[in-house]
């Protein structure tokens, strides 16, 4: 009688081993976005809920409850066999327990609690719960001198890992990835990966008359400019073409460039675009002047800068047609601006420009990279592997406006002029 009702709680504890082992599966493998989503759903959602708050609590109870249902089931069948084959039960009673906790201890019940993660968890919470709170007083010393975790729950990298999973089942569309992707770039990036370097920059004097100012800004189409005095390092201030076509309509005779600039705001190269986003908006500028670490001017960054690394380029009115920075003017002559970059002709044109982000990315930073000096307007600078030339043919002051590019003809097969 003793051997059946010792056959009777050996099952019992191989549920209770199936069971342990099912919930661990299901309570670490529901994330916790779902566990949210189901904590409406009645009192299992949120006792599930509270039982993944506090993960440490829970995996120690599947421990303790595991462990005790496992050896209390080796214990017993050690003695059934025992009772019926003598000394050779030892080493029966060992073969049979391995082999059935591992088939219908662990591998039949975990596998099905993966496949079914939401049922099987909310099926599991209430026991879990009750048992957390039966071990409550070994908890309470347990958290005493444990230390807090510091590392977050959910990593970054984790999060990367979802959203190229859901890209790849079709939950997430590729235009989506990369905008959630430029959302985890956005507090890692500096104002220097993002501003329009100093060679780039259309700056105007403080000593222009109105006249010459309203023709700047005519030229270079921009709606506000750094204002320098004396020399081009020197920034001190900055102009809206708003206030300077007001007071050059009003025929206001009393005005300067001087007078009109606004304060500029400098910041320092390292400065992170997501701080640099919430300043500008609370002083309530467009405009930030980028310095490097010897105070020097580097750079601007603009609110329209730092929108584009979440949304991507903004086209306004005042861009136009983008293929317009490329004008076709004969056969393979090209007109470009300046701040056309060198990837985008690479990729038009099928050619291979030297490209070096960490230097310049513009093809008027190529020309200057190449030069290694300020060029003259119509200086020209062969590429004699690429057997591609750029000239010079607009500036301002140092500043490299139009570039012309001459390209091979279509029978040229990339290589070295010389042979090579």
């Amino acid at each position: 009688m003793v051997v059946y009702t010792n056959i009777i709680i050996f099952i019992i504890l191989l549920i209770c081993s199936a069971f342990f082992s099912a919930s661990e599966v299901a309570l670490v493998g529901i994330n916790r976005a779902k566990v949210r989503a189901l904590s409406d759903t009645g009192k299992r959602g949120k006792r599930l809920e509270k039982l993944k708050n506090n993960p440490d609590h829970f995996l120690i109870a599947i421990l303790i409850g595991n462990n005790i249902a496992n050896v209390g089931a080796a214990a017993l069948a050690t003695a059934v066999a025992l009772e019926f084959f003598q000394n050779n039960g030892v080493a029966i009673a060992t073969g049979v327990v391995t082999l059935l906790l591992l088939v219908f201890g662990e591998i039949g019940p975990k596998t099905y609690a993966n496949r079914h993660l939401e049922r099987a968890a909310l099926f599991v919470a209430t026991p879990i719960y009750f048992l957390t709170l039966l071990l409550s007083p070994f908890f309470f010393i347990y958290d005493q001198f444990r230390k807090k975790a510091t590392s977050p729950s959910v990593t970054e990298e984790e999060i990367r890992e979802w959203i190229d999973v859901g890209e790849m089942e079709g939950a997430i569309e590729e235009e989506e990835k990369e905008m959630i992707y430029s959302v985890l770039r956005f507090n890692d990036t500096t104002a220097k990966e993002i501003m329009t370097p100093r060679p780039d920059v259309a700056v105007i004097e403080d000593t222009l008359t109105l006249e010459e100012a309203v023709s700047h800004f005519r030229e270079t189409g921009f709606s506000r400019v750094p204002v320098y005095h004396d020399k081009t390092d020197n920034i001190v201030g900055t102009l809206n073409f708003k206030d300077l076509f007001n007071a050059y309509s009003t025929d206001n005779r009393k005005a300067t460039v001087k007078t009109l600039m606004l304060d500029v705001y400098c910041v320092p190269e390292s400065k992170k675009i997501d701080v640099l986003l919430r300043e500008l908006q609370v002083r309530r500028v467009h405009m930030a002047i980028i310095l490097d670490e010897f105070g020097g001017f580097s750079g601007v960054v603009t609110f329209e800068d730092i929108l584009e690394e979440l949304v991507g380029d903004i086209m306004d009115e005042s861009d136009g047609d983008e293929v317009s920075d490329i004008i076709p003017i004969g056969e393979g002559l090209y007109m470009i601006d300046a701040q056309v970059r060198v990837a985008q002709l690479n990729d038009r044109f099928d050619i291979s420009l030297p490209e070096d982000p960490g230097n310049y990315e513009t093809i008027g930073g190529l020309v200057f990279s190449q030069l290694g000096h300020i060029p003259r307007l119509g200086e020209s600078i062969p590429l004699p592997r690429k057997n591609i030339t750029l000239v010079v043919t607009k500036m301002r002051g140092r500043q490299i406006l139009k570039v012309k590019m001459i390209l091979p003809p279509p029978e040229y097969d990339d290589q070295d002029i010389s042979g090579e």
